[in-house]
């Protein structure tokens, strides 16, 4: 003979359990969301934010950041994340050589995939390992490769989809649109769209204006090129104070000398 209640209402014992799996899960969410920042990962943070003056920064960051990984074995995502961005950052500042720069953006690339492994629904580990595959991939002479390009491709609509309004995912999209060849699915006028929506998300982001002008060079419309350029010079709050000193500064001045001794279109 069965025993109990058959009512079809859960017993006592069964909604304790719910509420424990629920507590649970709660319990799991506020850790989440409640998680201290690590102590190497600000202290790596702080050393990137501005590197103008020291680019050893750098350098001091990703040790920083490979120390912290080798200690946890899993690996905090966060620190998976930053290390990828030190990566990049050393591979586009502190190395000449075209096979260390290669090293430096695959070190990226492995690490954002092991961000992406724990937490593949955070859109900066996606972000990353397109960013560190890109830049491979450009000085491997790999960016028409369709299968790298299918690769990244994927990762930016992926930064994309679980976050819209990401500047650098819209940035990384629209250089995409801009040098794929159409048959390969660029697409000039959506790389525009994209430009135009990181400048209205972050006006004071350097980048996107240098990646506009530089598709308005290639769609000959060099009058707006040279005013994003400009703009680029005259920017008085750059988002990324140390890439726009020592990087898009002198490209704005060099592009803009170009664009100059660039004869005017026959009207």
């Amino acid at each position: 003979m069965v025993s109990g209640d058959t009512s079809g209402r859960p017993t006592n014992g069964k909604r304790r359990r719910r509420f424990r799996i629920a507590g649970g899960i709660v319990a799991v969410l506020a850790s989440v969301a409640a998680s201290p920042v690590p102590a190497p990962l600000e202290t790596a943070r702080a050393l990137l934010q501005d590197f103008r003056a020291d680019p050893t920064r750098i350098d001091r960051a990703r040790d920083l950041l490979e120390a912290a990984v080798a200690r946890d074995a899993a690996g905090d995502p966060r620190i998976l994340v930053a290390l990828s961005r030190a990566w990049f950052l050393y591979g586009e500042n502190r190395v000449a050589g075209e096979e260390a720069r290669l090293a430096a953006y695959e070190r990226g690339r492995a690490v954002a995939e092991r961000a992406i492994t724990q937490r593949p629904n955070d859109a900066e580990g996606h972000l990353w390992y397109a960013i560190n595959l890109g830049s491979w991939a450009q000085v491997k002479g790999l960016l028409r490769s369709v299968l790298t390009l299918q690769t990244i491709r994927r990762e930016v609509d992926t930064v994309l989809r679980l976050d819209p309004d990401n500047v650098d995912g819209h940035v990384m999209a629209g250089s995409l649109d801009r040098e794929v060849p159409a048959i390969l699915g660029g697409d000039k006028a959506k790389a525009e769209e994209h430009f135009n929506t990181a400048r209205k998300l972050a006006p004071h982001l350097t980048g996107a204006r240098m990646e506009l002008a530089k598709l308005y060079i290639k769609m000959d419309r060099l009058a707006e090129a040279r005013r994003e350029l400009q703009a680029v010079l005259d920017e008085p709050a750059p988002t990324d104070r140390s890439r726009w000193e020592l990087t898009e500064v002198p490209q704005a001045r060099h592009m803009l000398r170009s664009l100059r001794a660039t004869p005017a279109p026959s009207q």
